[in-house]
């Protein structure tokens, strides 16, 4: 098996498209990414530093630097990854960087005044690395939050809020569950909440809480099952019409079989 380890972001990767994640993990392809993951490093760095200040002096940041922190963020997200931009965003590219790295300052000062108050962190950004014997992959991920309760958080930017099921369906939030208990850290996970950071005109922040599954099956399941896959090499393109089946969306869109090269259109009169 050419792949040795697996992730929630590979996990959801796979799920999407199989080939994507082939040509990511497999065929190690230089990947691409726009202008919301910038973001979102930047005000999960952001939240981190914030955070971490907290647990170490009791105190957050002054909110004077968390603006500065973000913006540096930023600045290291868009010059160390090559951007997936759209037409328009290349079209005014000093526009689209300035707006993005306002969003960025807009949304880690939210999280600074709003969430992080309320945030007690005992584990920041924690390697959780699981083996289990005779299964062929070794699980990784990094957990956003682990609070001093046992409540496990993960961290999103997003253009919506969330809908009330969406910390249930976390394939991160309950990867790192599992992982949390296989690992010993906790018996069990008492909660875990998604906290969600709207893109929105006026920046909201919204949190869905709920509880793992008991023994964590349909994880486990989704982790099986996709081994399975990897094991035979049958990697499946996303289905036609997917969002990530687009130029937009796919930075393998261009010499993709599934994707650009064998698209035909066809006028209705």
């Amino acid at each position: 098996m050419d792949v040795t380890r697996l992730s929630p972001s590979g996990l959801g990767l796979l799920q999407m498209c199989g080939l994507a994640f082939k040509y990511k993990y497999l065929d190690k392809r230089p990947t691409l990414s726009g202008t919301a993951a910038a973001v979102g490093t930047a005000v999960h760095k952001s939240a981190e530093e914030d955070l971490n200040n907290k647990l170490s002096f009791c105190n957050l940041l002054p909110d004077d630097q968390i603006g500065d922190v973000a913006a540096d963020a930023f600045e290291d997200a868009w010059e160390s990854r090559e951007m997936l931009l759209q037409p328009e965003e290349k079209s005014d590219l000093k526009g689209t960087k300035a707006a993005c790295k306002d969003q960025s300052i807009g949304l880690a000062h939210l999280h600074h005044g709003d969430l992080a108050p309320t945030i007690d962190p005992l584990l920041l950004e924690h390697k959780l690395e699981v083996e289990f014997d005779g299964f062929p992959l070794k699980l990784l991920g990094y957990a956003d939050v682990i609070e001093a309760n046992g409540v496990l958080r993960d961290l999103k930017t997003r253009a919506r809020k969330p809908h009330a099921d969406d910390a249930a369906n976390d394939i991160g939030l309950n990867w790192y569950a599992m992982s949390i208990e296989a690992l010993g850290l906790q018996k069990v996970v008492p909660k875990m909440a998604l906290d969600v950071l709207t893109k929105t005109k006026t920046p909201q922040r919204h949190t869905v809480y709920t509880e793992p599954s008991p023994g964590h099956g349909p994880i486990l399941r989704r982790i099986e099952a996709a081994s399975k896959v990897i094991a035979a090499g049958a990697y499946m393109p996303a289905a036609p019409g997917h969002w990530k089946c687009s130029e937009k969306f796919c930075e393998f869109w261009a010499d993709c079989p599934f994707g650009k090269p064998d698209r035909r259109v066809i006028n209705h009169v």
